[in-house]
């Protein structure tokens, strides 16, 4: 999940657009995600647009490619200005983005502005690609509090941090990163165990190229 933010601090109101064909399957209002439009594309492959000032579209529309779906805005809980959250899944599983053939975070062209990956914290530097498991629950603190989840998938994270062991039979961890959220409240720099990191082994956290997340 990435989201759009306007280099040129013009952001407020510019056109959201399909990312492909499909068919509408949610415009609403979320508390927490604002106004939001999702689109199914077929062969399990869906995209989510949130925090829109305005959705152009309704449930049962059918979209094409790069027609407008709302305007970008600010609603919801973003603690942030104006942008656009993307988000792109594939059988409920988020996927990273990637345009032209390029995993995002990317600089690209976005009619007349240009647009730069951040996320919703507000441009944290250093992030770190990761693919979970499965969902992973997220904590205000290294094995403190519930806050919320991380869906399993591929996902972002910030840095990493060493605390309360988590193990189930074999596996175990005592690193933890620090991400935001797919649902919770609050949901931005929160924490999940490295144990649901795909790949790697016990006490290990390392992106998906093999790199040790740097720590916090």
């Amino acid at each position: 999940m990435v989201d759009m933010v306007s280099a040129s601090g013009a952001t407020h109101g510019t056109p959201a657009l399909a990312s492909a064909a499909g068919t509408v399957i949610t415009s609403t209002f979320y508390s927490d995600a604002g106004n939001t439009v999702v689109i199914d594309h077929g062969s399990g492959w869906v995209t989510r647009y949130l925090h829109l000032a305005s959705r152009a579209v309704g449930v049962g529309a059918s979209v094409g490619r790069g027609q407008q779906i709302g305007a970008v805005g600010n609603t919801g809980s973003a603690t942030t200005g104006a942008h656009l959250h993307f988000e792109q899944r594939l059988n409920g599983a988020v996927v990273q983005a990637a345009v032209d053939g390029h995993l995002i975070p990317v600089t690209w062209s976005y009619n007349q502005h240009y647009e730069t990956s951040n996320n919703c914290g507000g441009g944290t530097p250093g992030r770190y690609w990761v693919d979970t498991f499965a969902d992973a629950p997220g904590y205000a603190t290294p094995g403190g509090t519930r806050t919320g989840t991380l869906y399993g998938g591929t996902n972002y994270v910030y840095c990493r941090a060493w605390g309360p062991v988590v193990q189930v039979g074999s596996a175990y961890n005592h690193w933890w990163l620090k991400t935001d959220l797919d649902s919770g409240s609050p949901w931005q720099n929160q924490w999940v165990s490295a144990y649901y990191l795909s790949r790697w082994g016990n006490d290990q956290a390392k992106d998906n190229n093999g790199a040790d997340i740097a720590n916090c």
